[in-house]
């Protein structure tokens, strides 16, 4: 089931800072969303009103943001086992 596209008044794109020549072609292509841009990807050069150049520019930015997500990774690393000290164990009672 295809994700609901959010259509934010200022900028769908997350922040990809596109040229308005990009805008235009992915407006009329009713390309609304980051999740149908990032699926038409590989063919931006077929939408209409789309140069290879900015194409290319529309690439290279989802490509910095896939490699910005990607690098906000959250480590977790296990706990070492605690080692006993001779003469603190306990004796049993």
């Amino acid at each position: 089931m295809p994700r609901a596209c959010s259509h934010g008044p200022d900028d769908p794109f997350d922040g990809l800072l596109l040229p308005i020549s990009a805008w235009k072609a992915l407006e009329e292509a009713h390309i609304t969303c980051l999740e149908q841009l990032k699926s038409v990807a590989p063919r931006l050069e077929q939408i209409p009103g789309m140069d290879p150049e900015t194409a290319q520019v529309i690439n290279n930015r989802l490509e910095r943001l896939a490699a910005r997500r990607t690098v906000q990774v959250r480590l977790i690393f296990p706990k070492r086992p605690h080692r006993t000290v001779q003469g603190s164990r306990r004796s049993p009672t």
